[in-house]
């Protein structure tokens, strides 16, 4: 008899081991989930893009940009989304400036995020596209076409 009862105290043994692995199994696997879905490439955080996002979508969406578009439709072609970086948000388009030529032309200028930042700098001229907008239509985009207007 006392075989038996060691016998049946060893089988609970081993039941409690295998409901104690199935549940630590679940933990392991809701956990791998969870961390799988932070990483997401596609996260978007308070509604916002990271950096990487915005500048992916910037450059394609440039593609589609010619010459004679309205600045309404690049507006709009461009999209007015956000990312949100370690330096704050950024905006799209990033910024704006205005300048007149030596024939009193008025020029409008949209700079859009295109190339992401070194870890530890701030976003920069540099890092953008500018289009460059005459009459409300636009007349190129690129540095060169900034150059070749502000001259």
């Amino acid at each position: 008899m006392t075989q038996q009862l060691i016998v049946f105290s060893n089988g609970l043994d081993a039941l409690k081991e295998k409901r104690t692995s199935s549940t630590m199994n679940r933990c392991v696997a809701a956990l791998l989930v969870l961390f799988l879905a932070s990483c997401s490439s596609q996260s978007v955080r308070n509604g916002q893009m990271s950096l990487e996002e915005l500048v992916s979508s910037n450059q394609s969406k440039l593609a589609h940009i010619s010459l004679g578009m309205s600045k309404e439709k690049v507006v709009s072609l461009m999209g007015a989304n956000t990312a949100d970086t370690h330096d704050g948000i950024v905006n799209n388009p990033w910024t704006v400036e205005g300048f007149v030529d030596n024939s009193n032309a008025r020029y409008e200028v949209l700079y859009y995020v295109t190339s992401t930042n070194q870890p530890f700098t701030p976003i920069r001229k540099s890092l953008t596209t500018p289009i460059v907008i005459k009459d409300n239509k636009v007349v190129g985009w690129g540095d060169d076409a900034l150059e070749r207007v502000s001259k």
